[in-house]
This record gives C-alpha cells, structure tokens and sequence, in this order.
C-alpha cells in the first residue's frame, strides 16, 4: 500500500530489472494525499459487526456516528432518485459490484451520490458471500467535504438489511485517521531512446491494498511491463518512436501517482507520448479485453495485435476511469487499458480487493497471453509513423 515503505521498495527492484534494457531510468517522487487509519468500529444493537474504513474517509466524532442505515441495493442513480430525501441524516448501506462491466458503477461514484443527498455516512458492502471485507478509496481529497464511510461484509450486510425492514437498522460507526503531511508516491520511469521524437508508454501501477498482496492487481500487471520491456528492447531502434517503462503508486488513491506525474510535465513533453498500454489485473481468466477509453481508431490496433499474438481480445469502447489509463486518456493521450476477465464476475478477478488476491491464484499462462498481446500492441505502434500514431487521437 502506499505509504508503507514497501511500494517504495518494490518500485527500486523494478526499476533495478529494467536497468540492462533502459539506459535512461529515473525514480520520482510526486505529492499525494496521505491518510492513515487508527481505528474503525461499527456496532448494531450492541454487537460488533467486521468493518474496514475506506481510505481518506472523513472523521466520525470520537464517541462514534450514530445513526439509521438506510438500505440502497446496489446504490445506482435509479436508486437513489427512488429514495429521494429519505437519504437525508442517515448512513447508506450499498452494494459492491464486480468492477469490469459495462454497467459498473464505481464505488467512489455511489460515494458521491451518497454525500450530494445528504447521507450522514456511506457503508458499501461486499456482493460475494464468504469473502470478508474489501479495500479501497473514497477519493476524498485532503480539506475535501466528505463523510464517514467503510466496508462491511456480505453477511453483516445481510443483517443491516433485515434490520433496516423492521426500522431497527441504528448502527455506530466509528472512524478515526490522520492526515499524513507531505506524503510522496514513487513513479518509475524507464526509456528506451529511438530515433523519433515520439514516446509508446507501457504503464502498470505498483501499489496496491494490505488485505491480500495484490496478486491481480496489479502485480500482474507490474510482471507484464518487464517481461515485455526485455522483450521489445531490441525493436526500439532508429527509426522506431521510443519506448517508456511507466510505474506509478497511489494508484489506489483515486489515481493519484499518474495524475501528478502527468499534470506536473511541461506540454511539450506531454504531446510526444502518443499511446499508453496500461496493464492493470491482466490475469485471472483467459480472456483478454482492451478498455480503449473513448478512442475509437485503438480498436483496429487491438484487433491488429491480437491477430499478430494469435490471442483473441475484446474492446470496451466507453472510458472506464478505473485505472492510470483513464488520466493519460483525460490529457487527449490515446490509452486503453488490458484487463482479464471482463464481465466475468465469476472468474478469479473477483478475487481483488479482497484477501484471497494471493500469487496462488495466478496462471502462469495468463500472464504469458497477456505479455504476447502487449508486446504486439507496442510491436504495432512502434511501425506506426507519425501521422498514424497522431490519428490515434482521433473521438470521432
């Protein structure tokens, strides 16, 4: 997670096995909002029920919130307008969904529709019975308004549901964390210099959540970049664009790492990249999918790579913003992001956020799939000339 030393750590041996390909490596450091949680309870009539606070969530008072919980189902905008100012003065309690779908709504969004309706506090749930809690981000930034908000698991759920029927859901919920002043997210840049002006990045964030170690996501991902860095090195060459290694933390906090690094770079050097393959949970299951963020000239890319890899791979045409992709994408950089599993709740992907994203989980051959499309994905953009890689650029 970052901020506890490891993603540091971790981005050093990366950066390490990407020395001998890589002439020129920098390890940075870019400003995020840290926060670290002391202490989270929730209590229902006496009993204590596993809870988790979401990251940067806002402070409950000392002696806790106390307050009705109001069931929402999965927490979607139709079901937020069903309610309507019932929300208001009351803890929400919704539902976690399997987050690679085309209807997916996101946590942070329902968190959001929580806080605009007036909610008091923000419980979501986990949708898979036996799994425990889940991790993850709020997206409130520091000084942001905001309200209490964590995890629960399905069965507690369960039983705040069934309480909320009968009008006996009153619940304390307690938060407490601090502010981490100056906190710094790593991001680990490795090129390999071509001949043209133009960059092909290969991003993967590096951070990831303490419940598991982060198998899927995205060390999955972080294992793709290399092997296709050592794989490519020798195709970056005169006449080809360069090729940029891109590591990046506080990924988990509401894309934090890339955001800055992007905002932070002078627009000259932002115009050069020309195309972002972001590796983020590229194992799991055996199907691939490219989620081309609202460009559409990427699809004949991907179905160019797949043809090259013998691999077949879907696209998802909408930007999802759930990876680092997405801010390469809101910077008019054509991005997509490789994914397994997408629309397969029922695949080993559902395994992340939870403890069960363990390496055990892992098939080897799923990493060697995704490794063959993303070295034909860079191997495609690397023969693109200029103009082509321009195009790419193209929404309409």
């Amino acid at each position: 997670m970052s901020g506890s030393g490891q993603d540091d750590a971790a981005m050093a041996w990366a950066l390490e096995q990407l020395r001998p390909y890589a002439p020129v490596v920098q390890h940075l450091q870019v400003p995020y909002d840290g926060w670290r949680c002391l202490q989270a309870s929730l209590t229902l009539q006496g009993e204590s029920l596993p809870v988790r606070a979401l990251l940067r969530s806002q402070n409950t008072p000392e002696a806790g919130l106390e307050a009705e919980v109001i069931d929402l189902g999965r927490g979607r905008p139709d079901d937020f307008e069903r309610v309507g100012d019932a929300v208001r003065g009351k803890i929400v309690l919704v539902s976690h969904e399997f987050p690679f779908t085309g209807d997916h709504v996101h946590r942070r969004r329902k968190y959001d529709m929580a806080l605009q309706a007036g909610a008091v506090g923000f419980l979501i749930a986990n949708n898979v019975p036996g799994q425990g809690l889940l991790s993850g981000s709020s997206g409130r930034p520091r000084d942001g308004v905001g309200i209490p908000a964590a995890y629960t698991d399905y069965e507690s759920a369960q039983r705040l549901i069934a309480a909320a029927a009968q009008g006996a859901a009153r619940v304390n919920l307690v938060i407490q964390g601090e502010e981490l002043l100056d906190s710094q997210a790593s991001v680990g840049i490795a090129e390999i210099p071509g001949g043209r002006d133009s960059v092909i990045v290969i991003s993967a964030h590096m951070d990831g959540h303490d419940l598991g170690v982060s198998a899927l996501d995205n060390a999955t991902g972080v294992a793709t970049a290399l092997a296709a860095a050592r794989a490519l090195a020798a195709k970056v060459g005169p006449d080809t664009p360069s090729l940029r290694i891109c590591f990046f933390c506080a990924e988990e906090w509401a894309l934090a790492g890339s955001a800055r690094y992007l905002a932070d770079m002078d627009p000259a050097e932002r115009a050069r990249i020309k195309f972002d393959i972001n590796l983020d949970t590229v194992a799991g299951d055996l199907s691939l999918t490219a989620m081309i963020s609202d460009f559409p000239a990427l699809e004949p890319v991907v179905n160019q790579a797949a043809a090259l890899a013998g691999i077949p791979v879907s696209t998802w045409l909408p930007l999802m913003p759930n990876s680092d992709h997405a801010n390469f994408a809101r910077n008019g950089i054509p991005a997509l992001r490789l994914t397994a599993g997408f629309g397969k709740p029922d695949s080993r992907v559902n395994n992340i956020l939870s403890a069960g994203d363990l390496p055990a989980i892992i098939a080897e051959g799923e990493l060697r799939q995704a490794l063959a499309v993303t070295c034909a994905l860079a191997d495609v953009a690397l023969g693109m000339s200029d103009a082509q890689l321009d195009a790419l650029a193209a929404r309409d």
